[in-house]
């Protein structure tokens, strides 16, 4: 699975392509999908900011170029389960073969699966569109974004796109700096 990883963040090919080739090379259970989703942990502060944000009106949606599967049963594990997810999904087939499916591919850039630029809605008169992310697959829906929090991969892309952004390490920065702004 090296290879396609490799080539998308090359840029050879779409991480569409890239799902669906590691896909076909993965042998998994349902049953060792789950076990191993159910050992992820989320960013400690990402709770707090999430009733933040809800306590202030702020909408949040998550949104991912990774699988739906795994996303809800980690954010149903932290009680987060009402959360909007715009991602792609995976089907099980044959007791131990995946299936990824695309549900938003064509609707955005065609290097995403799920463009995360598509799913960013023209603000309304007055309101902002902050984006928090730290991957490649960020990049699209940054440079809608009116306000960045970023690290990692989309820190190195807002750096050498001189876009500007706030640079964070986990929710705690970013909880700290919206509610010194709100």
């Amino acid at each position: 699975w090296h290879q396609p990883i490799d080539d998308w963040k090359a840029g050879l090919i779409s991480s569409k392509e890239c799902f669906s080739r590691c896909c076909e090379m993965t042998v998994v259970t349902e049953g060792q999908f789950n076990e191993f989703a159910d050992q992820q942990q989320i960013d400690p502060y990402f709770i707090e900011f999430v009733k933040y944000c809800d306590a202030h009106g702020f909408p949040i949606t998550v949104l991912s170029d990774g699988m739906k599967n795994y996303i809800e049963r980690i954010l149903d594990r932290y009680g987060l389960g009402n959360l909007t997810i715009h991602s792609n999904h995976l089907i099980f087939e044959n007791g131990n073969k995946i299936r990824p499916q695309f549900p938003y591919f064509g609707l955005g850039c065609p290097n995403c699966a799920n463009c995360k630029g598509y799913h960013i809605d023209t603000p309304k008169q007055g309101e902002l569109i902050v984006y928090i992310g730290d991957g490649l697959s960020d990049r699209c829906g940054a440079k809608k974004a009116d306000i960045i929090f970023a690290k990692d991969d989309l820190k190195t892309f807002c750096i050498e796109n001189n876009i500007s952004y706030f640079e964070y390490e986990n929710f705690g920065d970013i909880l700290r700096d919206v509610k010194r702004e709100t």
